[in-house]
């Protein structure tokens, strides 16, 4: 957890692990050549109680030669998460004064309690492999629980051998909260079938947590061979994958592109397996704390909350001009008056039209309900919509995808289809040639 020359913040709240942790590596400090600070979060949402425990903390910390700095809560009032909170808030401040103290680990109180307790509570929220792992020993390489071995009893023992002080919270006593619960109710339950209950389940976070390091180098290559240009998953890629590791290869993509599994439970993971393994080729699945898991045919994509992208206003496209859309699209429309038949275009991202046949101005707008295009090399008439659906063009674009019409016929959707109006033929003495830019084509975005 450390090595000789480090610099370690020891997060005391004047409780008795905490107390005892800092007394522990005061007594270690100078054999393992390890440099001590000591950082007090005062959340003051107990009155008299938490400067009490900030006293408490000042005091320990002085006795032991280690100075103490203190943090405050600037006035945030304590929200339905308070424990959420409370940690998000405690962190934050250990980290700016780690910084600060050029310390390179931050250590924190976790006992063999905690650890068991943190499996009992995941357990009931029918957490998977990696949360029954319980509380990491070591966090990013800098977050580190000296004491994650050691039981209460222990930790009382220690205390009560050094004559240390320390503060009891009362808010460890309110079973309104699942951990309290679980401590008071719970465990003594589990005690009386077996004493030696909250060891085996620290025992059993540990065994999961080695195991879990395995499974994750086995994964590894999978998500190479799974993920595409853009950090989406290939969905077929994660077909071919063994049953039981499809749940963690989601997890570990889900990862890499959130940058955390934050608020993510077990429940989630299995929702976006299902996603991707469902019949419907499309669809949406929201995530806690913004953003979502989009399927789009055979691919899976993180999505982040933005604006959506702004849909199409109608206007006129002359010949010899450009209109550029909100969108980011711009369709510009020459005439061609050159002897002899153009070349015809080889994708569908331009068009020749017969500027004949086109008496009507062209209407540059967004997808209608209903709309209907003749496609050129097909009989009859289709729905836009089934054409999108052929073409696989994502959902979220269509809104966004321009379409030219003239005369109240669909002509023309860039990159999707062209009709079968004012087609080029050797009687053509005027071609009007159309060419789209697409913003995602100037971002190296695929396009469907």
């Amino acid at each position: 957890m450390v090595v000789p020359g480090d610099r370690v913040l020891v997060a005391v709240s004047g409780g008795p692990d905490s107390v005892a942790l800092l007394g522990a590596l005061q007594m270690l400090a100078a054999r393992c050549q390890i440099g001590l600070h000591a950082a007090h979060f005062n959340h003051g949402w107990r009155g008299a109680e938490s400067d009490r425990d900030q006293a408490c903390a000042v005091a320990v910390a002085a006795r032991l030669g280690v100075e103490c700095i203190i943090g405050t809560n600037t006035g945030a009032a304590a929200t339905a998460n308070r424990e959420a909170q409370a940690r998000a808030q405690r962190y934050a401040f250990l980290d700016a004064v780690a910084v600060a103290c050029g310390c390179a680990k931050i250590a924190t109180g976790h006992t063999l309690d905690d650890q068991a307790e943190t499996v009992l509570m995941r357990l009931l929220r029918g957490s998977g492999w990696d949360g029954l792992a319980g509380i990491p020993p070591v966090r990013d390489g800098r977050i580190v629980r000296p004491l994650i071995a050691c039981s209460r009893v222990e930790v009382l023992a220690f205390l009560q051998a050094s004559e240390l002080p320390f503060c009891a919270d009362s808010s460890n006593t309110d079973r309104r909260f699942l951990r309290n619960r679980i401590r008071h109710e719970v465990v003594p339950l589990l005690r009386a079938l077996n004493p030696e209950t909250p060891r085996h389940l620290a025992a059993v976070a540990d065994i999961l947590a080695g195991e879990g390091r395995v499974l994750d180098a086995e994964i590894a290559p999978l998500l190479r061979t799974a993920h595409d240009g853009d950090g989406a998953l290939a969905i077929p890629a994660l077909r071919m994958a063994p049953p039981a590791l499809v749940p963690r290869l989601v997890r570990a993509w889900l990862r890499a592109q959130r940058g955390s599994l934050d608020r993510l439970g077990a429940a989630h993971i299995r929702a976006v397996v299902e996603l991707a393994y469902g019949a419907k080729p499309n669809g949406r699945m929201r995530l806690p704390g913004g953003g979502a898991v989009v399927r789009e045919y055979e691919r899976l994509w993180l999505q982040a909350d933005a604006a959506p992208v702004a849909a199409v206003t109608a206007c006129v496209l002359a010949p010899g001009s450009t209109v550029q859309l909100e969108s980011g699209w711009r369709i510009s429309a020459e005439m061609l008056r050159s002897p002899g038949t153009p070349p015809l275009p080889t994708d569908l991202w331009s068009l020749l039209a017969d500027a004949d046949a086109i008496q009507a101005p062209l209407i540059v707008r967004g997808a209608r309900p209903g709309d209907r295009i003749r496609p050129l090399g097909m009989r009859g008439q289709r729905k836009l919509q089934d054409v999108f659906v052929d073409r696989k063009l994502p959902r979220a674009q269509r809104h966004s995808r321009p379409v030219v019409e003239v005369d109240g016929e669909v002509l023309w959707v860039p990159g999707v289809a062209r009709s079968r109006c004012a087609l080029i033929s050797p009687q053509t003495r005027a071609a009007l040639r159309l060419i789209a830019h697409d913003p995602a084509i100037a971002a190296g975005k695929p396009l469907c």
